[in-house]
């Protein structure tokens, strides 16, 4: 009998810290993703990347290759120039914890354009293009704080036009 209850204390006990990393980490996504809309510089996706992600983060592509941030920052800063989304969530599917944490999340980004070639209906007129890409991030406890440690792309950007 003892054993049966210490069993259920213990995945007791792992379930109100699942849920707690997830609610810490929805937070975190929430957060950057208000940030990201708001970046006008090259100084702040770098400030960015220094308070949430570590010093060794890598992002993997859907194909699978490794890309350091030293190596993509300057696509994230180029990307500053397009037009602004209208609006951007991270929202968590799936969280495990163990040695920190892992998340599956739906990133989606919404932005009209005005479809001057007509690919999606005729041309010029405006489109709300809303793009979700499933990734998987790990993350660490450092000091603390949750840092994302990685990203990995899992799926190619989904695409909806109305």
């Amino acid at each position: 009998m003892n054993v049966v209850l210490l069993v259920l204390a213990l995945l007791s006990t792992a379930a109100v810290d699942e849920f707690s990393v997830r609610w810490e980490l929805q937070a975190l996504y929430d957060e950057a993703s208000q940030a990201t809309l708001q970046f006008t510089s090259g100084s702040d996706v770098d400030l960015f990347h220094e308070v949430f992600c570590t010093p060794d983060w890598v992002y993997v592509d859907v194909g699978g290759t490794p890309h350091a941030w030293r190596d993509i920052r300057g696509t994230v800063v180029a990307a500053l120039a397009a037009p602004r989304p209208a609006s951007m969530t991270q929202i968590i599917r799936e969280v495990s914890v163990r040695d920190g944490a892992a998340a599956t999340i739906d990133q989606t980004i919404v932005r009209t354009i005005v479809d001057e070639e007509g690919r999606y209906g005729p041309p010029a007129a405006s489109r709300t293009v809303v793009e979700t890409t499933t990734f998987r991030d790990e993350w660490v406890m450092v000091e603390g704080r949750w840092r994302m440690k990685s990203r990995r792309q899992v799926t190619e950007p989904r695409l909806r036009v109305y």
